[in-house]
């Protein structure tokens, strides 16, 4: 059985509403060694999320918690999530040695955390936190880590990634299906408090690189049991947050192996290339080139362990054809590709929700928690 055939015989939700083209897709792989398969299951209604608190709180869920009981530390995170003294392991394939108990809880916690900006300075909203069942044990293990954007717009910041992307969901559909075994998930604000656009690089407009690069892993890595490797940090998003996926998946594989880009943008941009070099990068054209996709695929080429998902709405005129272009440059560039257009899909949450949940399914065998697709 494959995983996508899998996940649908569970009956798993997962919110992959395609309107009214309906149906499943499957994202097809190209590029070294990979076959594709796509997380699927009947649509669901994301609640709306509650203001954000101080200190990091549950996320309110559209379903009640079946959580077992277990001792929290401060905000939610469970105690036993606190890293000990001995070094976190570089990457485990725990799909081979994890055992699951007999009191793993069915769903995972979503929770709001501050990720304090010690390095950037940048100036940040709370970031989204999920932890999934696997996490939640009296002895959890390392796990692997994604980082998930949302995109650019008024009002947009990482509530979307749950709102509009049932992130919790598809996260308990793979846990699921694999034993309780998914990534934990960090959903930082890479726009600040007044949903601009940093272009995810360091510069006038913020430091949004060092935030997501520096910042954001240092405090995963001192707070939960993670892995270590390049190989098992994942950064993803969806069409702003799709753009620096690509830009920080090739410009620093020391820290993310994996990327999903669902309907990013050819490069970082505020609307023209005056604006985009006079604003982001203080006049300074070579930076601006320096820090564009395509040059960073060269510059990094052969990037021969890094895996890369692309996707994008069949019916998205507008950032629909740069993905085919992307994932060639990616391609050629040496990593691990697989693609998927979304059937009817538009640039829209509806789109991302699917495909994320795609991206993240391809990516679990590779990151060492599923089994490989059949």
């Amino acid at each position: 059985m494959t995983r996508t055939r899998g996940l649908i015989a569970a009956g798993l939700v997962v919110g992959l509403a395609l309107g009214a083209a309906g149906g499943w897709g499957v994202a097809h792989a190209t590029g070294a060694g990979g076959t594709g398969s796509a997380a699927a299951g009947r649509a669901v209604a994301a609640e709306p999320s509650r203001a954000s608190t101080a200190r990091a709180t549950t996320v309110p869920s559209v379903r009640p918690s079946a959580h077992a009981p277990i001792a929290t530390a401060a905000g939610g995170i469970p105690a036993a999530e606190a890293p000990g003294s001995t070094p976190a392991p570089a990457s485990v394939d725990l799909a081979r040695t994890w055992t699951a108990p007999a009191d793993l809880p069915t769903q995972g916690r979503l929770l709001r955390v501050t990720i304090p900006a010690t390095r950037s300075h940048f100036v940040a909203r709370q970031a989204l936190l999920y932890l999934p069942p696997a996490a939640l044990t009296a002895d959890p293990p390392a796990l692997p880590v994604d980082v998930l954007l949302s995109g650019q717009s008024r009002g947009a910041g990482p509530e979307d990634v749950q709102t509009g992307g049932s992130i919790e969901q598809t996260m308990d559909a793979l846990a699921t299906v694999d034993r309780g075994l998914a990534p934990i998930v960090v959903v930082p604000d890479q726009l600040g408090p007044r949903s601009a656009n940093p272009m995810c690089v360091d510069g006038a407009l913020g430091n949004s690189r060092t935030y997501l690069t520096e910042d954001v892993p240092a405090w995963v890595t001192s707070h939960l049991r993670v892995q270590t490797a390049a190989s098992a940090w994942t950064i993803g998003g969806f069409s702003q947050g799709g753009t620096c996926a690509i830009q920080l998946g090739a410009g620093d594989t020391s820290r993310f192996g994996n990327l999903i880009d669902v309907s990013g943008e050819d490069g970082p941009t505020l609307g023209s290339e005056t604006k985009t070099v006079d604003e982001g990068f203080a006049g300074n054209r070579a930076a601006w080139a320096a820090a564009q996709p395509a040059a960073l695929l060269r510059a990094g080429a052969p990037f021969r362990d890094s895996n890369a998902f692309f996707a994008a709405g069949a019916l998205d005129t507008t950032y629909g054809p740069v993905m085919p272009v992307m994932a060639e440059r990616a391609r050629a560039a040496g990593m691990h590709v697989a693609t998927w257009v979304v059937p009817g899909g538009r640039h829209s949450w509806v789109t991302a929700r699917a495909a994320l949940a795609a991206g993240l399914d391809w990516l679990q065998p590779r990151v060492g928690l599923g089994a490989p697709a059949a």
